[in-house]
């Protein structure tokens, strides 16, 4: 079964964006559950909307679509697309609400669909012939000629791995579905064909959805779903990283066999725009303004001691910066430099020296959103 839902419990829960900010997704890598960007947070008209949800007793299997949109577009503008699909599904198509259950961009994002919780049954207009008890993925995007990405491929996998193991479907399984017929299937009304429990459109309908290149991603899409719930290893920590800034600047400092070792944590949100990751040695830093910054040893635990980056000193700007005396390295209003002879850390803001104390021997202090649970919500 999946594991239990954490429903924003917790007072150090960090903030959650509006629609059209760039939203995180913390559903990068097993052992998570999914951070869900819900309707209200998309911007959902529910004015929109035309009447109640529609439960099926349980779910089934699981379908993969895409939206035929395009491929090119920030992660702010996912949640606009998300709305424009809304429209064309309520007001053009007549459907009463989107069709699908969740959609899912090329960040990895996650949103919800259909009105009615994403917990329960709620049966979609996704798939003719086919919609009571299944639930639907949408990636969004065209993938008949360009694949979808691996941070959007593991969100759907682990997407449909959390939803499965609630009405312990096997992602690896098959499933004997009843055909409703209709003109928007290959299965006249009362044919049972044998399906994959994680299934494409385009395997019961007339159309060559999710695309060529994205129905070749079903094998690794169930691949991930069956081991949603296990927890993440290293491996999985650095592949969920792949394509970001900070992957590339640990790569770049010798990846696993560098200074900061193994991934410890998926990359993460901060303070502003800032993400991270922490690693066995220490932890990378990126916003927009900074690049991406690694932090190891007495000063990172100088730093840590300081606040981090919502510290006076704010987001580091270099690496470390070797001397035959001291190892410095910049941030956004300072310095922190470590004396080789004492081992001492100075900090420098405003031309001002200020020698800090001698770190807790219990450790340095661990970041806010370590301690949040109610990142794994819906």
């Amino acid at each position: 079964m999946a594991a239990p839902l954490l429903l924003g419990a917790g007072a150090l829960a960090a903030p959650r964006a509006t629609a059209d900010t760039a939203l995180s997704s913390a559903f990068s890598v097993t052992g998570q559950n999914p951070t869900i960007i819900n309707r209200a947070e998309w911007g959902a008209d529910e004015s929109m909307r035309r009447g109640a949800p529609f439960y099926d007793k349980g779910i089934r299997a699981g379908i993969v679509h895409h939206t035929a949109t395009t491929n090119d577009y920030a992660p702010t503008d996912s949640a606009g697309t998300v709305r424009s699909i809304y429209d064309y599904h309520t007001r053009t198509l007549g459907w009463g609400d989107i069709a699908y259950n969740a959609l899912v961009d090329k960040y990895g994002q996650v949103f919800e669909g259909r009105y009615g919780g994403m917990t329960r049954a709620v049966q979609g207009t996704h798939t003719g012939g086919f919609n009571q008890n299944t639930w639907a993925v949408a990636m969004i995007g065209n993938f008949d000629e360009m694949a979808p990405t691996p941070a959007q491929l593991r969100a759907v996998g682990l997407l449909f791995g959390w939803r499965l193991a609630m009405d312990d479907i096997d992602p690896k399984g098959s499933v004997q579905l009843t055909s409703e017929g209709g003109p928007y299937t290959r299965f006249a009304q009362g044919e049972t064909p044998t399906l994959a429990t994680i299934f494409a459109h385009r395997d019961v309908g007339p159309t060559a959805c999710p695309g060529g290149l994205g129905y070749g991603c079903l094998d690794r899409i169930r691949d991930t779903a069956a081991h949603f719930d296990k927890p993440a290893s290293s491996a999985d920590l650095a592949d969920s990283m792949r394509g970001t800034a900070i992957y590339t600047r640990w790569q770049a400092m010798g990846g696993m066999a560098g200074a900061l070792g193994a991934p410890t944590s998926p990359e993460t949100p901060g303070a502003g725009s800032a993400r991270y990751v922490t690693f066995d040695k220490g932890a990378m830093y990126w916003s927009p303004s900074t690049g991406a910054a690694p932090v190891t040893g007495a000063i990172y635990d100088a730093w840590a001691t300081l606040g981090f980056e919502r510290g006076a000193l704010g987001l580091p700007t270099s690496g470390e910066i070797q001397e035959p005396q001291w190892i410095g390295q910049n941030f956004q209003h300072g310095t922190l430099n470590v004396d080789r002879g004492s081992g001492l850390v100075t900090r420098v803001m405003d031309g001002i020296p200020v020698t800090l104390p001698p770190p807790s021997p219990d450790g340095p202090p661990v970041q806010l959103e370590r301690f949040s649970p109610a990142r794994n919500r819906v």
